[in-house]
């Protein structure tokens, strides 16, 4: 009964919950969203913590979606709580990655072969870290766009510094998981990269775009407008061929496995 995959749905039905009363609750009242969104938080977790506890020490195969909620919940838990710039959309990213793995899992337990070392587990987190990083950026950029209209100083340079922040930590956090993956593989079948695997081909141009990127911030070659739709156009790269791949076929949630152990 108290699967992983029934506890990410208890964490989906919260998130959405939270969602809502963001919108219409405010001021003292604002503190039931709190509440939900950390109990949302929390059944993640556990949900997550569940799914390694079944394949440990084993990676757990085709787990990205439903870790990546919590790792963006968790990052950014102090912007939401204290509704700081961009936390709306933070929510609603949430809510809509929460709704996806729930409708569209990749879900079964049987771990990937020769997955029983560490670099298998680094590279799976490192990788999941870099993608809520990304997004994270996308959506702080998204938010600094969306207030030329209404323009506030402080919002926009808050703004500014989170998204070369984010990104930076992600780009590290995405090199560590490529250099990962590369160990696992030499050490499981001898070989670094394997080219014609989808997945590592898209991982690798992830990475060349965020390093053109960070040198288009660091040289200063773009102004700030156009680093911000670079960083919004490279979350949605990430959503479409990092995120997506990862998602299996529509299935509505089944309320028989409700009385059934996974």
């Amino acid at each position: 009964m108290f699967s992983p995959r029934n506890i990410f749905y208890v964490a989906a039905a919260f998130y959405l919950l939270s969602g809502f009363l963001s919108i219409f609750l405010r001021g003292k009242r604002a503190f039931l969203f709190q509440c939900t969104f950390g109990i949302g938080l929390f059944a993640n977790f556990l949900s997550a913590a569940g799914r390694y506890y079944f394949s440990w020490p084993l990676m757990p195969m085709f787990q990205g979606p439903f870790f990546l909620p919590l790792f963006i919940g968790i990052l950014s838990l102090k912007t939401i709580w204290q509704k700081q710039a961009g936390w709306g959309l933070l929510v609603v990213l949430i809510c809509l990655l929460s709704l996806a793995a729930a409708f569209f899992p990749n879900d079964f337990y049987l771990p990937f072969l020769k997955s029983k070392t560490i670099f298998s587990h680094l590279f799976f987190l490192l990788g999941v870290i870099g993608k809520s990083c990304f997004l994270i950026a996308g959506i702080h950029a998204f938010d600094h766009i969306r207030q030329k209209s209404r323009p506030r100083k402080q919002e926009a340079l808050r703004n500014r510094r989170w998204t070369a922040s984010w990104i930076a930590w992600g780009f590290a956090s995405w090199t560590f998981s490529m250099f990962s993956g590369e160990i696992w593989s030499c050490l499981a079948w001898g070989s670094p990269v394997v080219w014609d695997d989808a997945a590592i081909t898209m991982t690798m141009a992830t990475w060349f775009y965020y390093g053109c990127f960070l040198h288009l911030h660091l040289l200063k070659n773009w102004n700030l407008e156009r680093r911000a739709y670079a960083a919004v156009l490279g979350a949605v790269l990430v959503l479409i061929f990092n995120c997506f791949p990862d998602l299996g076929e529509f299935r509505p949630p089944d309320m028989d496995i409700l009385m059934k152990p996974l």
